[in-house]
């Protein structure tokens, strides 16, 4: 019996000590657990904060002109990008408050103008239309210019261009394009595009500049219509003058 009980005590000494060196290294594999998840939750406040300052940057033109603008979401009901005149029709009208000469635009930038308007539709001069003139801004690495006057370049969907930028301006290539705070259908800042290729036209003393529209046209389901709740108080004052 003292032997057999030996034998036990030994055999149970053997398990816990099997079981110590066992949770050690289960403790360990904690630890090490623990410290990714640690480090993965880092990583994923820094994403959080970094996506929540690019929204407040993305959004700031909506910020200071909240109080101000309505957007009024719409969806195209008929599209075309190669044609010399396109065109969309969206599925609001007078019956939603849209009137002529209301801005467009989508989450990635300038759509066009509103041109007729219907009980229930819209239809929109878009970027890619032979008429379009807009007055533009260009951000450069230090400072916002306004100038210029951006159309359409007559040949694809996806390009611009802009006239009547003196070629003594510091623009580059990749700068980005903005509506100017002197358009009438838009405020500023309001995304356009960026400029593909840029050349100084010597005759003019201008730059050529082509623009790559935010806009994919060919894609476009969805817009937003921009109402102006200080329009009327605006359009009586410039009558009194």
């Amino acid at each position: 019996n003292i032997s057999r009980n030996l034998m036990y005590y030994g055999f149970s000494i053997e398990e816990s000590i099997t079981e110590y060196f066992k949770l050690k290294k289960d403790n360990e594999k904690l630890k090490n657990l623990n410290l990714q998840l640690l480090k993965k939750n880092e990583f994923l406040i820094e994403e959080k904060n970094n996506l929540i300052l690019y929204l407040k940057q993305q959004n700031l033109k909506f910020k200071s002109a909240e109080k101000r603008y309505n957007y009024i979401p719409a969806k195209v009901e008929k599209r075309n990008w190669a044609l010399p005149n396109n065109i969309i029709i969206l599925n609001k009208g007078k019956l939603h408050g849209i009137e002529k000469n209301m801005g467009v635009l989508n989450h990635h930038g300038v759509v066009g103008i509103v041109s007729n308007v219907t009980n229930n539709f819209c239809e929109v001069t878009t970027l890619i239309h032979q008429q379009t003139n807009l007055l533009t801004s260009i951000k450069t690495n230090n400072t916002t210019l306004n100038e210029g006057i951006l159309k359409w370049n007559n040949n694809s969907y996806r390009y611009g261009i802009i006239e009547g930028v003196g070629n003594d301006m510091k623009i580059n290539i990749g700068d980005s394009i903005f509506t100017s705070t002197n358009s009438n259908s838009f405020y500023g800042g309001i995304y356009i595009g960026s400029i593909s290729n840029l050349e100084k036209k010597t005759s003019s003393n201008s730059f050529k500049i082509d623009v790559l529209f935010g806009v994919d046209f060919k894609n476009i389901n969805n817009a937003f219509i921009i109402t102006d709740n200080l329009k009327t108080e605006l359009k009586s004052l410039y009558e009194t003058q």
